[in-house]
């Protein structure tokens, strides 16, 4: 038997878990406004994050599943996620490192295809830069639970690849 659970969260919003392959299930699903998404793994309608779980739009898929034998079931979460300041605080350091990986990247390349326009003020100022948020990186890390989270080498591999690519000595 086939079963299909329809979860709403403010999380990752209105998604249909299949328990098995049916080419039917998923063809009613994708019709209703369901598309695949691979990160979540389940059939996800899109724009539904951000929204509390609207019964009436998907009592059509849930009876018709019903009506043709296949088990639903409904779960709603509609409470807000609490906020996690380290996930928040991991966020704003891939920001900065992703900043600071575009600036070496633009630099590098503008002293390849303009070497006459960048002047020795300029890599200077982008060093000044990359230094600075270098330096905010080490604070934000310094909060708890911050640096024991996996994806903190990956913070550090892209400061590190901005940092060697304005001239600095790698860390």
């Amino acid at each position: 038997m086939i079963t299909t659970t329809i979860e709403h969260s403010r999380v990752y919003g209105t998604t249909a878990r299949v328990s098995d392959h049916h080419g039917w299930l998923k063809a009613t699903l994708r019709q209703h406004g369901f598309e695949w998404s691979h990160s979540l793994n389940a059939f996800a309608a899109p724009g539904t994050r951000t929204w509390p779980f609207d019964p009436f739009k998907f009592a059509k898929v849930t009876g018709e599943l019903r009506r043709c034998g296949f088990p639903v079931k409904v779960v709603v979460d509609n409470a807000r996620p609490e906020a996690d300041p380290v996930a928040d605080a991991v966020t704003e350091l891939f920001d900065l490192a992703y900043a600071v990986q575009r600036l070496g990247a633009a630099l590098a390349q503008d002293m390849l295809a303009r070497p006459s326009r960048v002047t020795a003020e300029r890599v200077r100022q982008a060093q000044e830069a990359v230094e600075a948020a270098t330096a905010k990186a080490e604070e934000i890390e310094q909060r708890p639970g911050v640096y024991e989270h996996p994806e903190m080498r990956n913070v550090w591999y892209l400061l590190n690849q901005g940092w060697t690519a304005v001239g600095l000595p790698p860390f």
